[in-house]
């Protein structure tokens, strides 16, 4: 994959994504995000595990904070509140499994699976 050949897909709430691959048959999928600077990413849960690498910028997330360079390993059943991007960011998902958000009292408002992913990735070209 040459990522300088895929366009940046905005996605409500600041950030942008590149999806790398997406895996029906386990629900993985791999994207290239971009936050803009001061995104706040909305509470969510893990339903399967992830990894993220961050290449420039920071994150800010439950577990602390992570600066370029930095890798991160989310298991199954992580939440957060919130994830903050205080300057632009750029970092690598793997994610093995949906992301539930939610909404207030802990609703679950969206899903983001490989059906999602998959349908990001049809609109790259």
């Amino acid at each position: 994959i040459h990522l300088d050949d895929l366009k940046w897909i905005e996605v409500p709430g600041g950030n942008s994504l590149k999806v790398l691959r997406v895996s029906q048959e386990t629900g993985s999928w791999t994207a290239l995000f971009r936050a803009a600077e001061g995104t706040t990413n909305p509470p969510h849960i893990h339903l399967g595990p992830a990894d993220f690498y961050v290449l420039s910028g920071v994150l800010e997330y439950r577990g602390g904070v992570a600066r370029a360079g930095d890798w991160i390993y989310e298991p199954n059943g992580a939440e957060h509140e919130a994830t903050h991007h205080p300057e632009e960011t750029v970092y690598l998902a793997n994610v093995h499994g949906a992301i539930a958000f939610y909404g207030e009292d802990k609703q679950i408002v969206g899903i983001s699976d490989w059906r999602a992913m998959k349908a990001l990735q049809d609109q790259q070209g």
